[in-house]
């Protein structure tokens, strides 16, 4: 080994689940390895810079956790191999994290050491410090759960047998493939798998449903032994969100591929938050994905992060529900439909169906929601004067209409006076279809930015708790450098805005060259082409 004491490590930082590691005195050609010193395990680091190398704890490249036990650093290059060491100026211990997960009960933990070169512990703990009776009922809650889940796995291990066809070498010859349109969110279609079950008809194809809202409704065994049958029998199965069902069932004989919904959000989510609150534990159904979809190779590492795996794995076929979304045709009839039915988005005397017009200067007030999850979340109402918003729509002559997020179950309160200019859309079932009367964005951190870009209409970001934002829920992309319009502190300055037309629309070009790979209505297509029949993917 070449002992070159002039490469060292001149520093290290941390960016929620991302080491980089700052390193000087290396070559062009160098290469840097994280090595276990008691196996023959090695992941290499990915090159950021000359001197920048980085390394994700949930995902070093085997779609698994940094695996516990010690590690060093080693530089290979055409002149050797060289374990690295920290500078000396620098205290090993303050680099080291932990990251809690299951209730509190558990942590991931990296701790640091600059003895005999620098030496990583990766390590999985069971946490000291909880309570007897919160100790035994949590003992109790984990023994009847993981019983039901050792019945449920029995189940499928036996349906399996009996119901998945065997003998063909390879899964695309297959004549009828089984097809599992499955979700566990909710008992509607996501617009994703929505998009991609009418291509799937369309093109020959007799998908299965399974169709459950499993985090807020209990079903009978007999309704998980009809799922879990489906289950077994299917040849590929597409999720639209993340599944709890799988983070227990190991689901065998089937290509898994991942449709959700976010085209391109900033808020953290799955793996890049790992150990904050709602996050995945260490193995999670995540893991379990053949392919994710996303809209671009610029961005698919973002979508690769959240569900820890890898970016060749995630597809930038397009997101399918854009198929309708640019269809000339469904543009005009779902203009039709929407002035149709609420007239009250229509300019006065307009009565006539074939002449309604909509009105001008629609804003549509869409924010994403605030809490842990489905089961609490929220929007804080009191962050917007319902008098100074129709005041605006007074001088202005605008209409707002609200969009909530779906998880968000308290009503807008909009005052019954005010009822001429407002309108709670929230139980609409597609904000896309919104978007085509939409003359103004209003969001803060949703991915609603990414269809309603393909507009080319202004937006403006309300993020009065950016800060608090970030610190709690946290952003995998820079927020501030990355969002197609302006950004609005205070609710004062989101009315100015307003009033202005200060919108920075010039950011909606350089957002959709970074965030669109394809604007075309083929991407169910290019999903097909490629998971089901194993065709080229160009």
């Amino acid at each position: 080994m070449n002992k070159n004491t002039n490469i060292f490590i001149q520093n290290i930082t941390w960016d929620r689940i991302w080491i980089t590691f700052y390193i000087e005195g290396l070559s062009s050609d160098a290469q840097v390895f994280l090595q276990c010193v008691s196996d023959d395990i090695s992941f290499e680091l990915k090159k950021v810079s000359s001197n920048e190398f980085k390394l994700n704890i949930t995902n070093p490249g085997n779609c698994r956790m940094l695996p516990a036990g010690i590690y060093e650093l080693y530089v290979k290059s055409i002149q050797g191999k060289t374990k690295l060491s920290l500078n000396t100026d620098i205290n090993a211990s303050r680099f080291n994290r932990q990251f809690v997960y299951y209730h509190s009960e558990r942590a991931y933990r990296v701790q640091f050491s600059a003895k005999n070169g620098l030496r990583i512990k990766a390590s999985d703990i069971q946490l000291p410090g909880i309570g007897f009776k919160r100790r035994i009922t949590s003992l109790i809650r984990r023994s009847r759960h993981n019983l039901a889940k050792a019945v449920l796995r029995t189940i499928y291990k036996t349906e399996y047998l009996l119901f998945h066809r065997k003998g063909c070498a390879d899964i695309h010859k297959l004549k009828n493939p089984r097809i599992l349109l499955m979700s566990d969110q909710s008992e509607e279609m996501g617009s994703n798998m929505a998009a991609l079950k009418r291509a799937l008809i369309r093109r020959g194809y007799n998908p299965e449903e399974a169709l459950r809202a499993v985090t807020t409704r209990h079903y009978s065994i007999i309704h998980w032994i009809k799922t879990l049958k489906k289950i077994a029998e299917a040849d590929f199965i597409f999720l639209d969100d993340h599944s709890q069902t799988t983070d227990w069932l190991t689901i065998k004989g089937a290509i898994i591929t991942q449709l959700w919904h976010a085209g391109a959000g900033f808020k953290s989510t799955g793996y890049s938050r790992f150990g904050m609150p709602a996050s995945p534990a260490p193995k999670s159904g995540h893991r379990q994905y053949t392919y994710g979809i996303a809209g671009s190779k610029n961005i698919r590492h973002f979508f690769s992060e959240v569900w820890g795996i890898n970016d060749e794995m995630v597809l930038p076929t397009g997101m399918p529900r854009l198929d309708e979304y640019l269809n000339e045709d469904y543009i005009k009839e779902t203009k039709e439909k929407l002035l149709n039915n609420y007239p009250i988005l229509c300019k006065p005397n307009a009565n006539d169906n074939k002449t309604r017009v909509r009105k001008e200067n629609i804003i549509l007030f869409a924010p994403t929601y605030r809490g842990e999850n489905k089961r609490h979340a929220y929007y804080p109402y009191d962050m917007l004067d319902m008098d100074k918003l129709y005041q605006l729509c007074q001088d202005t002559d605008s209409f707002i209409i609200y969009k909530m997020h779906p998880f968000v179950e308290e009503p807008v309160p909009i005052p019954e006076q005010y009822q001429d200019r407002m309108l709670d859309l929230t139980r609409y079932p597609n904000i896309n279809d919104l978007f085509y009367i939409t003359d103004l964005l209003i969001t803060d951190y949703s991915s609603n930015i990414y269809e309603f870009s393909l507009m080319k209409k202004p937006m403006l970001f309300y993020a009065y708790d950016i800060a608090e934002y970030a610190k709690e829920r946290g952003f995998h992309r820079d927020y501030r450098e990355n969002v197609p319009g302006k950004i609005v502190e205070t609710f004062d300055e989101m009315i100015t805005a307003i009033r202005e037309k200060d919108f920075e629309y010039d950011r909606v070009e350089t957002y959709l060259k970074n965030n669109f790979e394809y604007i075309d209505t083929h991407a169910c297509d290019r999903i097909i082409d490629y998971i089901i029949l194993g065709g080229p993917y160009a």
